[in-house]
């Protein structure tokens, strides 16, 4: 993963094959962030009032999440069960994705 990210282009999943959908505005924040040159990534120049500036943030109140006032839409149950997956899509968890997943290069 980490030699996709320095060295590939970012790519997004297919939202139809994958049932994965994304906004541009979410894939134009996760490029800008992923940025392979540091001085161009999305808040290198600003600090956080550069990343917070961007249109994907424009719907969320700034202060009221740094004063963590926002109740989440959905907050997972934590287990002490350091093997527990309920929290994750069963798309990444089944026999299936455990299979599919490359070995890791060092």
């Amino acid at each position: 993963m980490y030699d996709l990210i320095k060295t590939k282009p970012v790519f997004f999943p297919d939202a139809k094959k994958h049932g994965i959908a994304m906004s541009d505005q979410c894939k134009d924040f996760i490029s800008k962030c992923l940025s392979k040159n540091p001085a161009e990534r999305l808040g290198s120049t600003g600090d956080i009032e550069e990343i917070m500036a961007h249109p994907w943030f424009s719907d969320i109140d700034v202060q009221s999440l740094q004063a963590k006032e926002i109740v989440p839409e959905f907050k997972p149950k934590l287990s002490k069960d350091l093997l527990d997956v309920s929290n994750f899509d069963k798309m990444f968890t089944s026999d299936e994705a455990a299979h599919s997943v490359l070995p890791i290069s060092t």
